[in-house]
């Protein structure tokens, strides 16, 4: 009930922060003059705000919202000194990002069209900032903002870049390196919600396999990828070919994939190559994102009229009537969207507790490192663990727990989908959320970065002294070498989660609230609960222009305006 009354609350102070100084109606008017076709969007706005159907209202803005943003993301993936930020520099014909320095893995820089330079950074504890493109290195590189101790976890640029004022996206991702040999079910959570994904090789490096399990990662979590061969300009034209060859070789053995390789370089003299790739590969990509993208919302703003079509019907019943309009169990069904909106409501809370206790007790980090090493120690020839190694266990540790989070999350935003989806079939209507939305929320997790320990565990001769003793000196070790600063970074990063999981559960339960709020209403509709005074001539009018709207490809709502 306290989560309920909550979420009720928090509703009503989005409605007075946001939806009393935005108009609605303006918004889709903008959006109709940028050439989108909100036709049936702003239809369905009028005759929600005549009939009062304030129920609707944030399905709209969120489907608005959506149109608003017809950008495509592209983001770049890579090792580190594959050669990222001298491409994306050389895509935009400017010297934004910093190069010939290792970036810090947790911070994702996003660069789009802006009329002037300028840059925006985004901290765990949910601040934002606005900086100078110059004061980008102190807080995204390895140099300026050593182990991210500044706690950073976003940042943003503009750029005023003719290959960016379309609407293009660049996303310059720090290297996923151990972690893509894991796979998209320990991975998923960090990838950023692109549209593209361009994946870099070092010609000079050639295929590894961090680059085949990124490539792995990407395609199994349904992101489409190109690969890109990059500083080709050390390499002779026969090189390059059997370099290419061999690549696509072995990604067709290893992945099973067929992909094409494409040669590009920063350097000056090599800018044929970037703008051939731009004008073959990305601008078609990208006009063919944005159909596909107005395809789908062809479909939810359809689900949309089919859902506000059902609640006049219902209305025009009772307003005939004057009685209730019962075709369902009430109680029942009243009692699952409680269901629903209250477990959606608990998990940030529990979620918050979880990551708290995390986060402030290295000290269970520490001995599970601890046990790992000591296994290492006594089973191998060497009786020996890396500080490398150390840091390597520590992030392992975290990543679990990350996915523990993220799948306590998909676990609640699943439940609640199938549910919506039951409740909608038995209240006759036909929207509900996907599943995909769900997944696409569980994006974007912050990650933990730590250095290498200061020291290795090497105890060559105490491994026969037996398992308590190994134990004992070998926490001791750990703790030395990775001790202070994962108590640092730890605390950073349970910071940064947090912010992450509770900014996730919250638009996760917008999304449920904005489906739950509507069958309720209609619900209470159905079966007397509320009154209306229907107008009924202007409703029947509605009703056809929503039942015919596919057929009369016009607007009778505007004509009689």
């Amino acid at each position: 009930m306290v989560h309920e009354l909550r979420t009720i609350v928090e509703g009503m102070e989005r409605y007075l922060r946001t939806e009393l100084s935005t108009n609605l109606q303006q918004r889709l008017q903008n959006l109709e003059q940028a050439g989108q076709d909100v036709g049936l969007l702003r239809v369905i706005e009028e005759i929600v705000t005549r009939h009062g159907l304030v129920e609707f209202r944030q399905r709209i803005a969120s489907l608005a919202a959506r149109l608003e943003d017809d950008n495509l993301e592209v983001a770049l993936f890579g090792r580190v000194s594959s050669g990222k930020s001298s491409l994306l520099n050389a895509l935009l014909g400017m010297a934004i990002l910093p190069v010939g320095v290792n970036p810090i893995t947790a911070v994702p820089t996003k660069l789009r069209y802006g009329p002037a330079p300028r840059a925006a950074v985004s901290y765990g504890d949910g601040r934002s900032e606005t900086v100078t493109v110059d004061d980008l290195a102190r807080l995204v590189t390895e140099q300026g903002n050593p182990g991210n101790l500044r706690n950073v976890v976003h940042a943003l640029v503009e750029v005023p870049s003719e290959r960016l004022r379309q609407g293009i996206v660049l996303v310059d991702t720090p290297g996923l390196g151990s972690l893509a040999k894991k796979g998209a079910a320990e991975t998923l959570a960090y990838l950023p919600q692109c549209d593209l994904a361009l994946l870099l090789i070092d010609a000079g490096t050639t295929l590894n396999e961090e680059d085949l399990g990124t490539l792995r990662l990407l395609c199994e979590s349904g992101i489409p990828a190109l690969v890109l061969l990059s500083k080709t300009d050390l390499l002779a034209e026969e090189d390059l070919r059997s370099v290419s060859a061999y690549i696509q070789s072995q990604i067709r053995e290893q992945l099973d994939l067929v992909v094409a390789v494409h040669a590009v370089s920063a350097m000056p003299g090599y800018s044929a190559l970037l703008d051939r790739f731009f004008a073959a590969e990305l601008l078609p990509r990208f006009e063919q994102a944005r159909s596909l993208r107005r395809a789908s919302m062809a479909r939810k703003i359809g689900a949309l009229r089919e859902s506000v079509t059902a609640a006049l019907e219902t209305v025009a019943e009772r307003g005939k009537s004057g009685e209730s309009v019962a075709r369902v169990d009430s109680q029942e069904i009243e009692a699952r969207l409680r269901l629903i909106t209250g477990e959606i409501g608990e998990l940030g809370t529990s979620l918050d507790h979880a990551i708290l206790e995390f986060a402030e007790t290295p000290e269970a980090v520490i001995r599970e490192v601890a046990e790992k090493a000591a296994s290492r120690v006594q089973k191998s020839g060497s009786g020996s663990a890396t500080g490398q190694e150390l840091a390597e266990w520590a992030r392992d540790i975290v990543l679990e727990f990350l996915n523990r989070c993220a799948e306590q999350m998909r676990g609640a935003g699943l439940r609640a989908v199938e549910a919506l989806e039951q409740v909608a079939e038995e209240m006759g209507r036909s929207d509900a959320p996907t599943s995909a939305e769900i997944e696409a929320l569980l994006r974007g997790a912050p990650r933990l970065e730590l250095t290498a320990g200061d020291e290795d565990v090497n105890l060559p001769w105490w491994r026969w002294l037996g398992k308590p003793a190994v134990r004992a000196m070998v926490q001791s070790k750990v703790r030395r070498s990775i001790g202070p600063t994962l108590k640092v970074q730890l605390h950073l990063y349970g910071h940064a989660l947090s912010q992450w999981t509770r900014l996730t559960v919250q638009k996760m339960q917008i999304l449920v609230s904005s489906y739950a709020d509507a069958g309720r209403v209609q619900l209470h509709r159905m079966t007397g609960v509320s009154a209306e005074t229907a107008d009924l001539p202007h409703l029947e009018g509605d009703l056809a222009s929503l039942r015919n709207w596919g057929a009369e490809e016009q607007n009778p709502v505007t004509q009689r305006a």
